[in-house]
């Protein structure tokens, strides 16, 4: 039973949320749906960027003391490797068992490795903007998401 141009009439329950009765049959409200797919395109770009935002919080923690690292054995290899040795170089090859030299090459190695990924990783943060094409229906547009979700998790696993 509903109300329709101030008349009851007894028709069939409403399929969903989305539909509206024209006088005839229940037929999906194109604005309703419109919004409805605007949210869930919303959620899931929100979901994505959270994600990321996530790993590379969790990557750049110890931004600072990355770069002073970096730059230290940067400015080691470029003395060939001799002349005195940053704090950063020698604590590190100390607790890995490592060399001076070893150590700083192993710091610039791991220091490349990780603009990799953040690199990796932005590039499947603007994935995001796949979402935007209207023609995508909500499980094309879920699967996407998934996808993207699925590559930054894996992207944060091999950073461990």
């Amino acid at each position: 039973l509903i109300n329709f141009k101030s008349q009851y009439i007894l028709v069939d329950r409403q399929p969903t949320e989305l539909h509206i009765w024209n006088g005839n049959s229940w037929v999906i409200d194109e604005e309703k749906q419109t919004e409805v797919k605007r949210e869930l395109i919303k959620r899931l770009v929100d979901g994505i960027d959270d994600t990321a935002a996530s790993i590379s919080a969790k990557w750049t923690r110890f931004a600072e003391e990355y770069k002073e690292r970096e730059s230290a054995a940067l400015a080691f290899k470029e003395a060939n490797f001799t002349g005195e040795v940053s704090i950063y170089i020698s604590s590190f090859a100390t607790v890995a068992g490592l060399d001076n030299k070893s150590a700083t090459l192993l710091i610039l190695k791991q220091a490349e490795g990780l603009r990799t990924l953040q690199e990796q990783l932005a590039v499947q943060r603007m994935r995001k903007y796949e979402l935007k094409h209207e023609e995508l229906s909500e499980e094309e547009l879920q699967q996407i998401h998934n996808d993207i979700i699925r590559k930054m998790k894996a992207l944060a696993e091999v950073q461990q």
